[in-house]
């Protein structure tokens, strides 16, 4: 979505969700949200609609009040999830627009889902998804639609010989014998997880966390229930 100037709104302002004012000029300054940005150029500042916080002016690149003088106005782009310059990754959390130590603007690319890597590392979320070296051998291997944009994105995300969800690898889980179950669960041979809760975090899909099914050993004849043929329905380790 493109950049678009306050000055080019109805009234000089414009509204977000349940009609909050996030952006305004009044008397040739700029309010976010009705405090003023003292050092902000009015002429010149714009926002993006989908994105809140986020703003910038002929200057500089601001995040809410905060003016990111570490930033660089004229590379400052969107990558998904993600925020690139010429010189950095960024992420916006809660509060804060923050740089990814160690990522590399340069190969950086989203995978959906809050899911990023450049050559040498994956992130999810703006957190470092540990163990991961190669992030350019990284793909999406299981599926579901983001309750905040209603598009597919990955819950789980692998490469050959480990698989992820969210920041968090699955230890010796094989990414080339897995399969993903619309329920929910997740299988390969020899073994088999089930998600143990739901959250959300920011505008990224759910975000779910993951234990080993007990004693599962041939998960490739689990159904969508979870029940090996013949036997009882498997259980989340974490009920």
């Amino acid at each position: 979505m493109p950049w678009q100037k306050i000055s080019d709104q109805p009234d000089q302002r414009f509204l977000g969700p349940f009609r909050i004012e996030f952006w305004r000029i009044d008397e040739g300054q700029v309010f976010h949200q009705g405090r003023l940005l003292r050092k902000a150029d009015a002429a010149s500042f714009e926002f993006i609609p989908a994105h809140f916080f986020i703003g910038r002016d002929a200057h500089a690149v601001y995040h809410a009040w905060t003016r990111q003088t570490s930033i660089d106005r004229d590379s400052f782009r969107q990558c998904g999830a993600y925020w690139l310059d010429d010189h950095a990754v960024y992420f916006e959390y809660e509060t804060s627009l923050k740089a990814l130590a160690g990522a590399d603007c340069t190969t950086f690319r989203d995978l959906g889902g809050g899911y990023g890597a450049d050559d040498q590392g994956g992130w999810h979320c703006g957190r470092r998804m540990k163990h991961c070296l190669r992030g350019d051998l990284l793909q999406g291997v299981m599926t579901a639609t983001s309750t905040a944009t209603g598009s597919r994105c990955p819950v789980w995300i692998a490469r050959v010989g480990s698989c992820w969800t969210g920041a968090s690898r699955v230890m010796a889980a094989g990414s080339t014998t897995w399969n993903g179950s619309c329920r929910g669960w997740m299988q390969r041979r020899g073994a088999g997880w089930k998600g143990a809760g739901r959250g959300m975090r920011r505008s990224c899909s759910p975000c779910i966390w993951w234990r080993r099914m007990p004693g599962c050993g041939r998960c490739m004849g689990l159904s969508d229930w979870g029940r090996r043929a013949g036997d009882r329905p498997w259980r989340c380790a974490a009920s």
